[in-house]
């Protein structure tokens, strides 16, 4: 009898799989990132954490809910101004600006191109990273922006609230497709114990909103790819918190394996070599030579398009 040295996850393919010409929405922790590059950098039809990371499953939610609302009225943000940037509690530190009225348009031109491609994805993948929340004046943030911690008070989420957030959003989109995940990497700062809790609130979190879902929503255990297959520290980053590269590889081919259906699978399988001639840096990016192998591989790149019927604009980079 083989000697069996893992506890390996169980790989069994969601009911609803990702085609090559669907859009997909993804949202989330950092986590979230790794996956929407990998998929953007094979030309597929995704969007990416348009507000920047957010890690809590409210914030996330409340994003949402003032695109998707019928009673939206483009209302300015609310900015506050920090040794002289101008920043959105609503939003990911990487939304900012010296200029007030420049970030209104930018955050407001965001929303526009997030509502755009809702209307058109047809699958939806959020990785909640803990539930924890820090709110100011009574609201919840998406980010802290290092304004002072007296002005924020932390607690934690309940299971109720965030299926309470999440319901009206999935019954409203019966079209779309949830995907839910609980990021691996682990919160120290809350201790251990404290991070298994956020955890384990998530996780219930997304238990519920199956039940309450059925087919509409499905969960993805990359959560249970860290923590119970890939436990050995060689699969974790120096801080012994974030997954090394080789993990962030096996949380792919799970995505691979469990999201996608035949024919996106194959049409990776034969991306992945001219994605990787792309990104390779030449030595001299002005020769002749190299002009001549990258105007090759464009070709085979449009080609591969065509063959898998992804010749729409939105495909391409």
């Amino acid at each position: 009898m083989m000697l069996k040295l893992r506890t390996e996850i169980e790989r069994t393919p969601l009911r609803q799989l990702i085609g090559c010409r669907e859009g997909v929405l993804l949202l989330g922790s950092c986590f979230t990132d790794h996956i929407g590059t990998w998929m953007g950098e094979h030309w597929l039809k995704v969007l990416c954490n348009p507000w920047g990371v957010l890690f809590n499953p409210a914030s996330i939610a409340l994003s949402l809910q003032r695109v998707l609302s019928d009673n939206r009225t483009d209302s300015p943000f609310e900015l506050q101004a920090l040794n002289g940037r101008y920043y959105s509690f609503a939003h990911h530190g990487k939304w900012s600006d010296t200029d007030a009225d420049v970030l209104q348009q930018k955050l407001v031109a965001l929303d526009a191109e997030v509502r755009t491609f809702w209307n058109e994805a047809c699958h939806v993948i959020i990785t909640l990273g803990t539930s924890w929340v820090y709110e100011r004046e009574g609201r919840i943030v998406a980010n802290c922006h290092k304004f002072p911690a007296s002005e924020f008070m932390r607690r934690s989420l309940s299971v109720e609230e965030i299926v309470g957030l999440w319901e009206p959003i999935i019954a409203a989109s019966d079209t779309k497709h949830f995907v839910f995940t609980v990021s691996p990497i682990r919160h120290v700062r809350d201790g251990l114990h404290g991070n298994q809790l956020s955890k384990s609130t998530l996780l219930l979190a997304v238990e519920a909103l199956q039940k309450r879902f059925g087919q509409q929503v499905e969960y993805l255990p990359v959560y249970e790819l860290m923590m119970d297959d890939l436990r050995d520290y060689r699969f974790y980053a120096d801080d012994l918190v974030h997954p090394s590269s080789l993990a962030i590889q096996a949380v792919k081919e799970l995505v691979a394996d469990c999201c996608f259906d035949s024919r996106l699978r194959q049409y990776m399988k034969e991306a992945e070599p001219l994605v990787k001639a792309l990104q390779h840096r030449p030595s001299d990016p002005e020769s002749d030579e190299y002009r001549q192998f990258l105007q090759d591989t464009l070709q085979h790149k449009d080609a591969l398009l065509v063959k898998y019927c992804m010749t729409s604009p939105h495909f391409g980079v």
